[in-house]
């Protein structure tokens, strides 16, 4: 039996863009100990009968009518991160966002790309532990997927 080809926790990132130009730079906040990307589906249901047999059952279709990608992460607060999430929240804008599979190519590397809206943070402390920070990121359309080179 063959094993799993997994990622390790390094191997998987949330990226924040610096907004400069020409060249954006990316760089992955401190402090976050649990990461989590999902992509939602919206959908309408529609019930169609059968017509050549109007008295059984009729079956549900589903139809698909949206998409949408959302990064989540979780861990301590590093004093530096705070003030890129807190600047970011306040801010009300828009900054370009990956998600990214830090391996290779052959291992099917690369990332997702888009605008993302900082939609979630929350600062936890408590008496005799360490202050934690989570967040969540709704990226606004279509993430784009750039393979590893």
């Amino acid at each position: 039996m063959a094993q799993a080809k997994t990622f390790k926790f390094s191997d998987v990132m949330i990226l924040l863009g610096s907004g400069a130009t020409p060249t954006e730079v990316f760089a992955a906040p401190c402090g976050l100990t649990e990461l989590g990307m999902t992509i939602a589906t919206d959908t309408n249901e529609t019930v169609i009968p059968d017509c050549d047999n109007p008295d059984d059952p009729a079956w549900k279709i589903t139809d698909i009518t949206a998409l949408q990608m959302t990064l989540s992460g979780q861990g301590v607060l590093d004093r530096t991160a705070r003030k890129t999430w807190e600047e970011w929240a306040f801010s009300g804008a828009e900054k370009n966002v990956r998600w990214m599979y830090d391996v290779t190519a052959a291992d099917f590397g690369g990332y997702y790309q888009a605008p993302g809206i900082l939609t979630s943070y929350q600062v936890t402390a408590q008496r005799g532990q360490r202050a934690t920070v989570q967040i969540a990121i709704t990226l606004n359309g279509k993430p784009a997927w750039t393979a590893a080179t």
